[in-house]
């Protein structure tokens, strides 16, 4: 029965339903269409380099005169240097050493892989691989190299360097005897080959 009270509505009444959703879509649509346009009128103003610019300085002077000067600054890092006590100077002092330590050891394993044979290009990679295996740095360094050989420098190194071609020749100009034509314009023309 219900099936059939629902079948039966009037249609003013399901349309008089849908008003009042559709209506209070509206509503919050046109307050929203509202404000946009006031925001909208605050984006849509424009200002001329000269104003930036003044705008900046009035900006930068009201933060200048918040910072204390360097004097103020200097005798705040003494009084703070002061009330340290002798265990945390010390306590700087020995993470100040082994900072440096830790950076000269990692000179040192550089300056290894590059004596090791391994080009520029892959030194950085190998002393990050070799740098977290367990063990002495040197041996694993080997250990590393001999199962992969292909990061070490195996070109012989010649006086000649490496010539790649384009498949377009070149006579090379450093040759003692001149061409046909390059003779003929030196003995015309001397002074341009001085």
């Amino acid at each position: 029965m219900d099936e059939e009270n629902k079948n039966n509505q009037n249609p003013d009444s399901v349309e008089d339903e849908n008003k009042n959703i559709e209506g209070t879509g509206d509503v919050g649509t046109q307050a929203n269409e509202n404000k946009d346009e006031g925001d909208a009128e605050k984006k849509g103003k424009t200002y001329t380099q000269d104003e930036v610019n003044s705008l900046l300085k009035k900006e930068k002077e009201k933060y200048q005169k918040k910072m204390p000067s360097k004097e103020r600054l200097e005798a705040l890092e003494k009084y703070e240097e002061s009330q340290k006590s002798a265990e945390q100077k010390q306590a700087e002092k020995e993470t100040k050493y082994q900072k440096a330590l830790s950076d000269l050891q990692e000179k040192e394993n550089y300056i290894a892989v590059l004596e090791s044979g391994v080009s520029k290009e892959d030194s950085d990679y190998v002393l990050f691989k070799v740098s977290k295996m367990e063990g002495d740095f040197n041996e694993n360094l080997e250990e590393f190299l001999k199962s992969n050989p292909k990061y070490t420098n195996t070109k012989k190194e010649t006086d000649e360097p490496e010539t790649k071609t384009d498949g377009v020749s070149v006579k090379n100009m450093n040759n003692k005897k001149d061409s046909g034509v390059t003779a003929i314009l030196k003995q015309k023309h001397p002074d341009l080959f001085k």
